[in-house]
């Protein structure tokens, strides 16, 4: 199909230019944070464990290959919490757990935040801060406790996106797609950290998977719907992929099951979100659909020192209430866009390109934590993160004539979301981690003739 080949053709081209963006950024980083033989060996040491589980699972492994693998695992993600504990990281990771002692102590889901200057109530949706509070009122909010939650969250995506490349075609890729996610560095270095984006991931290969197969009645529907749910309780920028992956599949499957399905999924969905919309009517007595933060994620992507990473707001908003402050900096950001265009549009390009193309937020995050990690370690583990994006941006554009049609339409998803959704607002490389899962999978698919051979004609 001529629409086929185009769409092949459009994802070689965007992946190599990510790709060689990736690689021309080499330079700057290293000048930022240095570079040693301590780097090539930790390169080394993590390629050739990446390699190991990608030749072991060729086939599905028996219990000591599973065991060694989880070991391997672990030891890692050990070494993660381990540069992290005693720590304190700034941002969502610490709202979060503020938010989930709030809701232990009975104070509900409110934080302040000395930013905008007072309490804030629907700054965060409440899905990932009900899960943290839940598993802290057992385990406690050590940094063993969260790494084991993030741990069990991402086996949990792992097995996703096994049942995924098995769905697919490909079995053995999915296994193989699966360990790499679990080991991948930007996962890695979020493990210890009470962060949103392990359940993101989850939530989003779920939906994949509801949206690949869909089942008729409204067993289907829960699968579509709590996901797609949950996913707007969590991360609502990426709430639109719910309806994205069916878009892209429409013609796989014909649009009457299709459009009847997503239906479904929408009238569970809602039910979801309705407990979220009926406690912010009550509180603002108004609708507040998912979020008060729309405005200052606005503000973020689109002011003269904009970059898509979070920065200070203008101190003269401080102390507003909180949807006064939304709708104030909102303004100031449309303001800026409709007197600067040419700079609006330079600005989200750059954006996009950027979030793409760079992998080091791990370790940006690390330098930021107080204390800080040393330079030197940090010369450890950038070259890594930043050549493993590069790798999986690079094996997407190669590799896009042997992949299914229906793992590329969900990238082609993942990239609307991006273009869509995304980029007009705060973006910067966690925003963009929605597509790790499939990219993955596109990295690991036909990997060794045998498989090619195996596997039945593209969907």
């Amino acid at each position: 199909m001529r629409e086929t080949r185009a769409l092949r053709l459009a994802t070689a081209a965007l992946f190599t230019v990510l790709a060689l963006y990736g690689l021309s950024t080499l330079p700057d980083l290293a000048a930022r944070w240095g570079l040693t033989g301590g780097s090539f060996a930790v390169i080394a040491v993590w390629g050739a464990l990446a390699t190991v589980g990608i030749a072991r699972l060729r086939e599905r492994p028996g219990a000591s290959g599973l065991v060694l693998l989880c070991a391997v695992m672990l030891a890692l993600r050990v070494g993660a919490a381990w540069i992290g504990a005693g720590r304190v990281s700034p941002g969502d990771p610490q709202s979060y757990r503020v938010l989930a002692q709030g809701l232990l102590a009975g104070r509900g889901l409110v934080l302040y935040e000395p930013y905008f200057g007072s309490d804030w109530r629907a700054l965060f949706p409440p899905a990932y801060p009900v899960v943290l509070a839940a598993w802290s009122a057992v385990l406690g909010f050590s940094t063993a406790s969260l790494l084991a939650l993030g741990t069990l969250t991402d086996l949990a995506t792992a097995a996703s996106i096994a049942k995924l490349g098995a769905r697919l075609g490909d079995a053995p890729a999915g296994r193989r797609a699966a360990w790499l996610y679990v080991v991948w560095p930007s996962v890695l270095f979020s493990a210890p950290l009470a962060q949103k984006e392990s359940l993101c991931a989850l939530l989003i290969v779920l939906l994949a998977l509801a949206w690949l197969t869909p089942r008729a009645g409204w067993r289907g529907a829960v699968a579509l719907g709590v996901p797609a749910g949950l996913l707007a309780l969590t991360q609502p920028g990426e709430a639109p992929l719910a309806a994205l992956f069916g878009i892209v599949l429409l013609a796989r499957s014909g649009w009457g099951p299709m459009v009847l399905f997503g239906l479904r999924g929408a009238m569970v969905a809602v039910v979801v979100l309705l407990p979220w919309w009926v406690r912010n009517w009550t509180l603002f007595h108004t609708f507040v659909p998912l979020t008060s933060a729309s405005g200052a994620s606005l503000w973020i992507g689109n002011n003269p020192a904009a970059t898509g990473n979070w920065e200070p707001p203008p101190p003269a908003l401080k102390g507003l209430p909180e949807l006064t402050y939304n709708a104030r900096i909102k303004a100031i950001a449309l303001e800026w866009i409709e007197h600067h265009p040419a700079a609006f549009l330079r600005l989200t390009a750059t954006k996009l390109v950027r979030a793409t193309g760079i992998g080091v937020f791990g370790v940006v995050r690390l330098e930021a934590m107080h204390p800080s990690i040393p330079r030197a370690l940090a010369a450890l583990l950038w070259p890594v993160a930043q050549l493993a994006q590069i790798a999986l941006l690079g094996a997407t554009a190669i590799r896009q004539g042997r992949l299914p049609l229906a793992l590329l339409l969900l990238i082609a998803a993942c990239v609307l979301q991006w273009v869509l959704f995304g980029v007009w607002f705060e973006f910067g490389e966690r925003h963009r981690e929605c597509a790790t899962p499939f990219l993955l999978l596109a990295l690991c698919w036909a990997i060794d003739r045998q498989t090619v051979e195996k596997q039945p004609p593209n969907p």
